[in-house]
């Protein structure tokens, strides 16, 4: 039986709000109108219409004028910025939970894109090691790590440079989000519901969030050793990729 999941009387500013520059976060976690039920033609139905829906969302104003903000505060001498474009789609922030089911990191202001500078710091140091880079070096850039020192909170040692979250560039006509499908094919198995998979189960599409476009990326600290950073950041990103499924192609930049 179908559930209303937003009373009528709101369901008219809930349409209207579409002509508005809707906020995308609020649109994922408010915007699915009525649940019809699982099943094929149901809820995976009502999800993919709101996704698509979702991917013609363009970038609003206000944050037009947040990005010109930003990148004005983030221009000096003690800034290494840099911005690279998608060459396919990214998938960041899958596992996080929302009644879509699929999960992507967004600015909580703009409910636009947002790459967070802790995968980013985590990427460039591992592309740092695979590079060879001294330890003592690694550990002043990026600072030391807690899972692999065992030493308490206090005695850990601050990075030299800060990696700050990655802003999606608002340009022209481009909409920062895409609709994506998987279809898996063994559901029953991997619930458990039968003992054995095989070539003829029928996969159930579900649709996803991608992100694509291009990104801003900032890097702060004294210099010589920011360009190090950024350095590293870019050869992370060019050959290995951020985020989701970087083994399919997903989440990699084209060199700059």
């Amino acid at each position: 039986m179908p559930v209303e999941l937003v009373r009528r009387s709101v369901r008219r500013l809930a349409d209207s709000g579409w002509n508005r520059e809707p906020n995308p976060g609020l649109v994922i976690r408010r915007g699915l109108q009525r649940w019809d039920g699982a099943g094929q033609g149901g809820a995976g139905a009502d999800k993919e219409r709101l996704i698509a829906r979702l991917a013609g969302v363009r970038a609003s104003g206000v944050y037009e004028w947040a990005f010109d903000r930003w990148c004005k505060a983030t221009t000096g001498e003690a800034f290494d910025a840099q911005e690279l474009a998608l060459v396919g789609r990214l998938y960041i922030g899958l596992s996080r939970d929302n009644p879509l089911e699929t999960g992507v990191s967004l600015s909580h202001a703009f409910g636009m894109p947002l790459l967070p500078g802790s995968a980013l710091k985590g990427v460039a140091r591992a592309a740092a090691r695979a590079a060879g880079m001294d330890a003592e070096v690694e550990t002043y850039l990026f600072g030391s790590n807690p899972d692999e020192t065992g030493a308490d909170e206090a005695d850990h040692e601050v990075a030299a440079v800060v990696f700050h979250d990655a802003w999606w560039v608002p340009c022209g006509d481009a909409k920062p989000f895409a609709l994506e499908r998987v279809t898996p094919h063994h559901t029953e198995y991997y619930a458990g519901a039968i003992a054995d998979a095989t070539d003829f189960d029928s996969p159930v599409p579900a649709a996803q969030i991608a992100v694509q476009g291009a990104f801003r990326f900032v890097v702060e600290g004294p210099e010589g050793w920011r360009a190090l950073a950024m350095g590293m950041l870019v050869r992370a990103l060019t050959l290995s990729g951020v985020g989701g499924k970087t083994t399919s192609g997903y989440g990699l930049f084209a060199a700059p």
